[in-house]
């Protein structure tokens, strides 16, 4: 009788580890399925956080070129300067051109510092010499003679 206590016993148990085995099974796949929705979830998240903090910066710098632009345009001493505009997510402005005369240069510079938003300035402006025309000299065949006239314009690129 003994005996068969404890086979029925033995096999009791085998039976209920057997039934515990398989929940603990499908708990694990069960966990593991969520844990994997959670880290796609995680990454959504992220990937839309920085799409959007991308879409923030472009705006910021957009924002800072045109008031840098505005400042820099219809500045009258600025009239004959070719400057190109460059703004980094940081704030950084570049200013790449040619302008009259040192004192052109050195307000192009203040105007694009003392501008909202812009942290540093890199002047990379040049002095552009002075142009002089040189009008033909009349020659012995008038026919064949051409007179050039330079005239320059104010170009901001934005």
């Amino acid at each position: 009788m003994i005996t068969g206590a404890v086979k029925t016993l033995t096999l009791g148990l085998l039976a209920l580890s057997l039934i515990a085995g398989a929940t603990c099974k499908a708990q694990g796949v069960v966990e593991r399925a969520g844990e994997a929705l959670d880290k796609a979830g995680r990454n959504i998240r992220r990937g839309v956080e920085n799409a959007v903090a991308r879409g923030e910066a472009a705006v910021r710098e957009a924002d800072v070129l045109g008031r840098v632009y505005a400042r820099i345009h219809w500045d009258k001493k600025l009239t004959d300067s070719v400057i190109e505009l460059n703004v980094a997510p940081d704030g950084t402005t570049t200013l790449r051109g040619a302008v009259a005369d040192a004192a052109a240069k050195k307000r192009a510079v203040i105007l694009a510092r003392d501008t909202v938003g812009v942290t540093t300035v890199v002047d990379q402006l040049t002095i552009a010499e002075a142009t002089r025309v040189i009008p033909a000299s009349p020659s012995a065949k008038p026919a064949t003679s051409t007179t050039t006239t330079i005239e320059k314009k104010t170009v901001v690129k934005p």
